[in-house]
């Protein structure tokens, strides 16, 4: 947060310095199917484009380009599972190497015993295991394939084994997605994972772009007894010492209205006070990169399918031109983009605590 701050300063002092994180989906292919995955909806309408994905040696690139602007951290998810992407170990062994954070988010099924030792002696950050329950039957039936749930612990194991013989310090975290099937199972999943040596605890919600995962969704009933058991898992949490993005959860109005853009716009608008710097809809575009399989650059990390192509340009090119000029010039207007209707409780309660820092250090 802090670097984030300094930089958003300088950039209201006319000084736009390069992004603090990337976000990059390196494979939109998947070995599983998740029952409430974007993806899913996506393939019906043929908009998952799996075949103009960035070569290795670009993403190498690219790595050593955002090193040189500043870049002090990534986010390897998906898009699809990233390990299915053959030399995702070798771009984030790359990472390290220039002395960046990095944080992936896997299924945990392809994590071989090579893989492991390669993440572990990089001194890779952390590493989020998609664990939506904690028992095979249920979570093996949420990610539509027998045997994942089995296949991910055995490599937490590993991971937690591996870590302390050689004395690293490899964080281990579950990235769990809120459903009907699995909402009062949380303060189990926080026992679960500190049972397994986890550290961290990553909820989200289900972002709808169908009716067809409607049914995964909680209904007013479930949306009220949520808190219930996010309050729990809260105080596990703090009890194990678990990092954690619950609270973000127990604001109801976040997890009804996150995908009408109307009512969203009016969440937004209780937090904003002025047309200032400090009041910008959204501050994602001043210090994030989002970069999509097939090479499609946005300021957000839902930013639909309009971006601008990195395949032949460099992410200086990028940062700097017309598409995150546009997109910064938005955030300080009164209409908002219509993905911005998807803006979850995670991204819309970070935007909250950026806009106080801003106005605790005189942007009012």
């Amino acid at each position: 947060m802090e670097e984030i701050i300094r930089r958003l300063l300088n950039k209201k002092r006319g000084k736009l310095e390069g992004p603090i994180s990337i976000h990059l989906d390196p494979t939109n292919k998947c070995n599983l199917q998740c029952k409430f995955c974007w993806q899913r909806s996506h393939e019906r309408i043929g908009l998952v484009d799996t075949k103009n994905e960035l070569s290795i040696q670009k993403l190498l690139g690219i790595v050593n380009d955002a090193a040189e602007l500043g870049v002090k951290d990534w986010l390897i998810s998906g898009g699809g599972e990233p390990f299915v992407r053959e030399g995702i170990v070798e771009v984030m062994k790359e990472i390290k190497k220039n002395n960046m954070c990095g944080d992936i988010i896997t299924n945990g099924t392809l994590l071989t015993d090579e893989i492991i030792k390669d993440l572990v002696e990089s001194n890779w950050d952390k590493i989020r295991f998609s664990i939506n329950a904690t028992s095979a039957g249920l979570h093996d039936l949420l990610v539509g394939c027998e045997g994942a749930f089995d296949k991910a612990v055995k490599a937490i194991k590993q991971i937690k084994k591996l870590r302390e013989e050689l004395n690293k310090k490899i964080e281990i975290g579950f990235n769990t997605v809120i459903n009907s099937h699995n909402y009062k199972e949380i303060p189990l999943l926080v026992e679960f994972l500190h049972e397994l040596g986890g550290e961290i605890l990553n909820l989200q919600t289900i972002i709808l772009y169908s009716d067809k995962e409607k049914i995964y969704t909680l209904d007013k009933e479930q949306r009220e007894d949520l808190r219930k058991y996010l309050k729990r898992a809260l105080k596990i949490s703090k009890r194990y010492g678990i990092k954690n993005n619950i609270s973000n959860y127990l604001n109801e109005e976040l997890v009804d209205k996150s995908n009408e853009l109307a009512q969203m716009d009016k969440v937004i608008e209780k937090k904003r006070r002025t047309n200032e710097f400090s009041d910008s809809y959204c501050f994602e575009p001043f210090y994030l990169v989002t970069i999509r399989a097939n090479g499609i650059v946005g300021s957000c990390r839902l930013f639909g399918n309009e971006g601008v192509s990195i395949h032949d340009k460099t992410l200086k090119e990028v940062w700097f031109g017309d598409y995150f000029e546009k997109a910064r010039a938005s955030m300080l207007s009164d209409s908002l983009p219509d993905y911005c209707k998807k803006c979850g409780a995670n991204e819309f309660t970070e935007n909250n605590r950026i806009r106080e820092e801003l106005r605790k250090n005189g942007f009012n």
